[in-house]
């Protein structure tokens, strides 16, 4: 089975350090092609680099994951966008679901969620 080609796009450095061993301990079928710091880093990277998932925070300077999230999913064979964030309620749930995103994670549950989520695309069926 390859790889996952995967993204990682927050604007919190400790959490990127903390997502890619998390990744790497519960995921071994994901392989970090890139890393961004915010949503326009993240649309030029899912446009130059391809991924098959992109993980993402929904708040971050310069623009957001709902918002990269939009125009990613514009793209032509857009890749899985999962969502995270310390934010969990009803309207953020509704606002990813919105943009196109496949997925919401909160960041607490990161470990477990982003695992549960990845068996999900493998199989090809309902996400977190």
């Amino acid at each position: 089975m390859a790889k996952l080609k995967t993204l990682l796009v927050d604007d919190n450095a400790s959490f990127l350090t903390l997502a890619t061993h998390l990744l790497a301990d519960a995921c071994p079928d994901v392989e970090i092609i890139a890393t961004a710091g915010d949503g326009l880093e993240a649309v030029r990277l899912a446009e130059e680099r391809l991924p098959d998932l992109i993980i993402m925070d929904l708040q971050m300077p310069r623009m957001g994951g709902l918002q990269a999230t939009r125009l990613i999913k514009a793209q032509d064979k857009p890749p899985a966008i999962l969502l995270v964030s310390n934010y969990d309620d009803i309207d953020h749930r509704q606002f990813t679901a919105q943009v196109g995103a496949d997925g919401f994670i909160n960041k607490q549950e990161f470990e477990v969620g982003v695992a549960a989520f990845i068996a999900g695309l493998r199989q090809g069926g309902a996400h977190a």
